[in-house]
């Protein structure tokens, strides 16, 4: 139809929603610093937002990671009709210095101390052998000392 809209019988409402339907498919809101609404058209890609947030915010393309619900978008060439929501977030790639709480080192301690084999140890005394050992430390073998008392496994 290549009328225009002034001029034509059809009412112009009618003929603004025919040709939006044909080249417009969906809206959708990109978070970054600033909420950007995008008209995405019919075959534009996961590539095309990541091309577009990278020319508004001048970002480096490799730094920039796209997320939908939760999950990242990798695939640059998944078409956006695919996706189950209309926000996309933006977040950008931090450099340097130290992350706290990251689970790519997690049991590294453990993983870096050599293994020990376990000593063979005499079978320790129960019962009556046990009480009467106990005894001998206890009452027979006294030495006078001064001070505090102090435990069996004290080193002074």
């Amino acid at each position: 139809m290549n009328c225009h809209l002034s001029r034509c019988a059809i009412p112009k409402q009618s003929v603004f929603l025919a040709s939006f339907a044909r080249e417009f498919k969906m809206q959708l809101f990109v978070r970054s610093g600033v909420t950007h609404v995008l008209d995405v058209a019919e075959g534009q890609t996961v590539g095309d937002v990541r091309a577009f947030i990278c020319e508004t915010e001048s970002l480096p393309e490799a730094e920039v990671r796209l997320y939908a619900a939760g999950s990242p978008l990798d695939n640059d060439l998944l078409p956006l009709a695919s996706l189950t929501t209309d926000a996309i977030d933006v977040n950008v790639a931090l450099k340097g210095g130290k992350v706290h709480g990251s689970l790519s080192r997690a049991g590294k301690v453990k993983g870096q101390t050599p293994k020990v084999d376990k000593k063979e140890k005499k079978k320790a005394k129960t019962g009556r052998a046990k009480r009467r050992i106990q005894y001998n430390r206890r009452y027979v073998n006294v030495v006078a000392t001064y001070g505090k008392k102090r435990g069996p496994n004290s080193n002074s």
